[in-house]
């Protein structure tokens, strides 16, 4: 019966020693990696000491544990609540708990190490939090050929691998399929060579290939990479073929979340491709983007990203507070910028418009209003 990983997790009963580990549970795995446990246990221990999974997620108010990101308004607390009943999840342990966010150095960081049985295991990245610092760090990575936390994560990586583990998995979803590719694709041979997959849920590609590794046999070999079927952030930048299309009852871009993705037994529900308009959308902004050399593209990320900093916020939680003000003060910043850089925005915006219907992106364009464009 088609389900999505909710429902995985009430019917799938078996250990992980009966039923090993397949797609779907890296799904489930990789959207654990969002929570935050700081308020628990892993939160008071050293980072290499191993927790029961259930003492690490119990006795956190669930809007801690949540702290503002998509799961807890995309169907968080069911997922939660039957993560908890379940015997396969709650029997395993976990560890090596990080949690980096720094707005100096542009870099939102997190992982965490799920002990299977065998000396296996598997290490989650988790994807963009809530914070401005995460989605900051998102854009770089459209520029810079490594970001602060791609570099954690091949570290991370090599530390767990080296201290606890015989196999490997690695995954995540957003964001953290991309971290875990990187990881993948850049660490020693000796940590490569106990890897026996890796997992992309839905994570953007590469503005530069990471190493030499990244187009070998062997490489791809190991990589499993999951899209929904209006995917946008998991075809960007990306320039392979090797993906599963997943169906999700998302709409638009709440397709991306995990919890939307469904499911039939132990395996995703798949399609032939994605959406004429996702491919229309994505190809769209790769070609825009592939249109500008890096350093552009870097001082039109810089402005855009000056303009959500105007609102003065950590998080786009605290944006949506007090909408008006911010709102307003965003508009201010638009104005402020270059012609070229005003010009790089109202285009983009123009483009990707018509193809989603987005009453966003309309009212975007109303505000860029009067703007005359020098061609």
């Amino acid at each position: 019966m088609e389900g999505t990983i909710t429902s995985y997790l009430n019917e799938q009963r078996a250990s992980f020693s009966d039923v090993p580990l397949n797609d779907v549970d890296s799904l489930v795995l990789s959207t654990i990696a969002y929570l935050n446990f700081e308020k628990g246990s892993l939160g008071k221990k050293v980072p290499s000491d191993i927790t029961p999974l259930p003492v690490a997620v119990c006795g956190i108010p669930a809007d801690d544990l949540f702290g503002g990101i998509w799961l807890s308004r995309m169907g968080g607390d069911e997922f939660l609540s039957t993560l908890l009943a379940s015997p396969r999840f709650m029997e395993l342990d976990v560890g090596f708990y990080a949690n980096e966010v720094s707005s100096h150095f542009e870099k939102q960081f997190s992982a965490i190490t799920f002990f299977l049985p065998d000396d296996c295991v598997y290490i989650a990245f988790r994807g963009t939090d809530n914070s401005l610092t995460g989605w900051k760090e998102d854009f770089n990575i459209t520029f810079m050929k490594e970001v602060p936390s791609q570099v954690s994560a091949r570290t991370y990586l090599e530390d767990v691998s080296d201290m606890r583990a015989k196999r490997v998995y690695i995954g995540g979803h957003s964001k953290g399929g991309n971290l875990a590719e990187y990881a993948a694709s850049t660490c020693r041979d000796t940590t490569f060579e106990k890897i026996d997959l890796i997992f992309n849920h839905d994570g953007p590609g590469f503005a530069f290939e990471p190493s030499d590794r990244f187009n070998a046999p062997e490489y791809n070999a190991k990589l499993r990479k999951t899209v929904p079927e209006s995917s946008v952030f998991g075809m960007l930048m990306e320039r392979r073929s090797n993906y599963r299309v997943v169906r999700s009852s998302g709409v638009l871009f709440a397709q991306h979340a995990s919890t939307h993705w469904e499911v039939d037994g132990c395996d995703f529900v798949t399609l032939d491709s994605i959406r004429p308009e996702a491919a229309i959308v994505s190809g769209t902004l790769n070609s825009w983007s592939e249109s500008y050399d890096p350093s552009t593209r870097e001082q039109f990320i810089e402005a855009v990203y000056g303009i959500v900093a105007a609102a003065n916020a950590g998080t786009w939680g605290e944006i949506a507070q007090d909408t008006t003000l911010n709102v307003i003060a965003m508009a201010e910043a638009t104005a402020k910028l270059s012609p070229e850089m005003r010009s790089m925005l109202f285009d983009m915006i123009r483009d990707i418009a018509p193809i989603l219907g987005s009453e966003t992106a309309k009212q975007a364009l109303n505000r860029l209003g009067g703007f005359e464009r020098n061609r």
